[in-house]
């Protein structure tokens, strides 16, 4: 699968792709919000943690490398 790819669908099926091809919650949190400047990660994260099952606190710090 193609990460380009799943950046640019639309979330539900970014989550279900992800999520049938291996993929997990921190992968497909890096690959939608990997590059974004923190204020665009965090609208990001209010559009995909509830399809992730997490928090928006939680979607913002699986982002962050450590």
């Amino acid at each position: 699968m193609d990460e380009d790819n799943l950046r640019w669908a639309p979330p539900e099926e970014v989550v279900r792709l992800a999520k049938e091809n291996g993929f997990t919650t921190r992968q497909i949190v890096r690959i939608v919000s990997g590059s974004l400047p923190y204020r665009e990660a965090f609208e990001v994260a209010r559009e995909y943690a509830p399809l992730l099952g997490i928090s928006t606190t939680k979607f913002m710090e699986l982002r962050r490398n450590e």
